[in-house]
């Protein structure tokens, strides 16, 4: 079987999936391509990859020599896969013979009308549709309800064996990030935008003196999120670090994660952390509900509410000696659900469904 998959630029969740699941698949056999813009091809090195200069945002001229140029490729492949809306519309104007596309994201909750005409025929045409989460399905129904009986959840995962908690020794790895010995550290990785509720965070931390934090990742709110941290007099507790290569030694350094999203698909951090056997504390938004088992894995608080966030920090103080506990059963929890090895299974047993249509 040959499948090409196509995606817009991307540098998250996206761009991690192919990473990790292509390479499985080619593993069972399955001939992979990867069309998506030339900034992305370096990140997906060694797999096989065409030039398609999808941008971001919509181009009715440039969008329509981009469905011609895949309509093009259509008879060197059984089946096309498409990643997110974007790529979903684009492919609607012209829709393959057989293919399905991938919800990574939360839908928008409105969607204007060029955007819903063209997923609408997405829908329509796709074989299937896979949301990485339960809440990304039930947010596409809202907007398309007609398309349920095609629509199931497929979720992502992690690569557990890359993540490497105990790598660097906590000692080193807290004075490389000057941090206090002994003082509760909590890590987010995320990028720095608004849907991932940073700002949330930092005020919480306001209110529990006690903690530390390692904030890992870039974006646009960067410089408003150093500012916000200076007018709360955080500058002594919280670090900054930027996007980091490796995640080895914030691991090492830190005791819990913390994942405050307003908006998440699924939150692949959260499942890293559980990997690394982090206890976490998310917000219940979107997918991070359906991640974390409450009182097991972590806690779930009320999103975008910075007093929810700092009573979720306290319990977790006052838990301190069940975290390692439960570090083992959020690896255990990941490892039963959340692997790329499962992903890549629930897309074979896709694709072969289609293909003997």
């Amino acid at each position: 079987m040959r499948v090409l998959h196509l995606a817009r630029p991307a540098a998250g969740g996206v761009l991690r999936f192919l990473q990790n699941v292509v390479p499985r698949l080619e593993q069972e056999g399955v001939e992979c391509v990867i069309a998506c813009p030339a900034s992305m091809h370096s990140s997906l090195s060694p797999l096989r990859t065409l030039r398609w200069e999808v941008s971001d945002r919509p181009h009715p001229l440039a969008d329509l020599h981009c469905a011609l140029q895949a309509k093009g490729w259509q008879k060197g492949y059984d089946l096309f896969h498409a990643h997110g809306l974007r790529t979903a519309g684009v492919l609607a104007l012209l829709p393959p013979r057989q293919w399905l596309f991938s919800l990574h994201n939360l839908p928008p909750e409105h969607l204007a009308p060029p955007a819903r005409w063209l997923l609408k025929r997405a829908a329509h045409s796709a074989g299937r549709i896979l949301a990485v989460s339960q809440a990304v399905r039930i947010a596409w129904l809202h907007h398309f309800p007609q398309s349920g009986e095609k629509c199931e959840v497929a979720p992502g995962g992690v690569d557990v064996d890359a993540i490497r908690p105990d790598m660097i020794d906590r000692l080193a790895a807290r004075q490389q990030w000057n941090l206090p010995e002994s003082a509760p550290v909590a890590l987010c990785v995320a990028r720095l935008m608004e849907d991932k509720g940073v700002d949330v965070l930092l005020r919480a931390l306001a209110l529990r003196p006690e903690w530390f934090a390692l904030v890992v990742g870039e974006g646009p709110q960067r410089d408003a999120l150093v500012r916000l941290a200076s007018e709360l007099r955080l500058e002594e507790r919280v670090r900054f670090t930027g996007f980091l290569p490796s995640l080895d030694s914030v691991w090492s350094a830190c005791d819990i994660a913390v994942l405050p999203s307003r908006r998440e698909g699924l939150g692949l951090f959260a499942l890293e952390a559980m990997a690394a056997e982090k206890p976490v504390i998310v917000s219940r938004a979107g997918g991070l509900a359906e991640v974390v088992l409450p009182d097991e894995t972590g806690w779930l608080v009320a999103p975008d509410d910075p007093v929810a966030l700092a009573d979720g920090l306290g319990q977790a103080i006052v838990l301190r000696n069940r975290w390692r506990h439960m570090g083992e059963q959020g690896r255990k929890h990941v490892l039963r659900h959340f692997t790329w090895e499962h992903t890549a299974q629930h897309l074979l047993r896709v694709y072969r469904g289609l293909s003997s249509r």
